[in-house]
Parts: structure tokens; C-alpha cells; sequence
């Protein structure tokens, strides 16, 4: 018996030491002073993650292969809009995550940061092609920075998708 008692302690004690997202969230905005919006939780970012990796990469690369060699600067303000508006999404994420204790949005810091490197990069080469000219086009030979630097994204989300896939972390039906 007294062999069981202490195990018998543990057993009850276990879940009220074990903290979950809950616990976690407020937890995080006790000791950062920060007040997390009501849908941002874990699944929330996961699937915001997964989504660009998937879905966004995909949105871009059909205007990239498609529209940006039109140079219509409406176009172009739409996609930059589209990327900032992400990239907000991914931080808020990567933000919540880091302070709850629960990872980074992306594996970790240098790709979280690689990628969000990237689409700063295309953001701001989108901005500069939109200041060029006068008209609502932007000239043909102005538009290879853009394709270079959408490819570069392209390159960093692959490969952190690839990674994901090797690792069993990331299966697309």
C-alpha cells in the first residue's frame, strides 16, 4: 500500500500540473502584457502556415507565370497587398506561437525568417515597380527584379515544403 500511494498521487496530480493551449495563452499574455485575439490559437496557425505553403504559393506562381509579364500596375498592387496581408498573418502567428512556447510558424527561426526575408523582397520590389512610369503599365524590361525575386520565394517555400514532407510533417491529399 505504500508502495501505491504515492503513485496514486501522481496519477491525480498529473493533469493539474499539465497546461494546455488555454493554459498556455494566458500564461503568454500575463508575462508579455499582450492581449492574443480569440481565434489565434495553434491549429489557427498551423493552418495559416499550411495555407500559404500550399495555396498562396500556388496563387503566386499562377500570377507570376501568367500576369506579371503584363505589367499592369493594378496587378501589381494587388499582389503586394495579398503578400503584405500574409506576411501580417504569418507574423502574428509566428508571434503567438514564440510566446505561448509552442514552436515558430515555420520550423524555426532561420526559416520563419527566410521566408519572411522573401516576401518582404518581392513585396518591395512590387513597390518599386508600381512607382515606376507614369502610366498603368510598367515597361517590359523593368520586370526582371520581380521574377527573380518571386522565383527566390518560390525556392525558399519549396524547400521548406520538401522538408516538411521528408519529415512527415506536411501530407497533401
Amino acid at each position: 500500500m505504500k508502495k501505491l500511494t504515492p503513485l496514486l498521487l501522481l496519477f491525480f496530480c498529473l493533469p493539474v500540473l499539465a497546461c494546455d493551449e488555454e493554459c498556455k495563452r494566458n500564461a503568454a499574455m500575463e508575462e508579455h502584457n499582450v492581449d492574443f485575439p480569440g481565434y489565434l490559437n495553434a491549429s489557427y496557425c498551423q493552418d495559416t502556415s499550411v495555407d500559404f505553403l500550399l495555396r498562396a504559393r500556388e496563387s503566386l506562381q499562377k500570377y507570376r507565370d501568367g500576369k506579371l509579364e503584363t505589367g499592369h500596375k493594378g496587378g501589381i498592387r494587388n499582389i503586394r497587398n495579398y503578400l503584405q496581408q500574409r506576411k501580417q498573418w504569418l507574423l502574428e502567428c509566428d508571434n503567438y506561437l514564440l510566446l505561448t512556447g509552442q514552436g515558430r510558424v515555420f520550423k524555426d527561426k532561420e526559416t520563419t525568417e527566410r521566408i519572411v526575408s522573401s516576401i518582404d523582397s518581392v513585396s518591395n520590389e512590387l513597390e518599386r515597380l508600381m512607382s515606376v512610369g507614369g502610366g498603368i503599365y510598367v515597361p517590359t524590361n523593368q520586370l526582371g527584379g520581380a521574377t527573380a525575386r518571386f522565383d527566390q520565394l518560390f525556392m525558399v517555400v519549396d524547400t521548406h515544403r520538401t522538408d516538411l514532407q521528408l519529415r512527415g510533417q506536411l501530407v497533401i491529399r
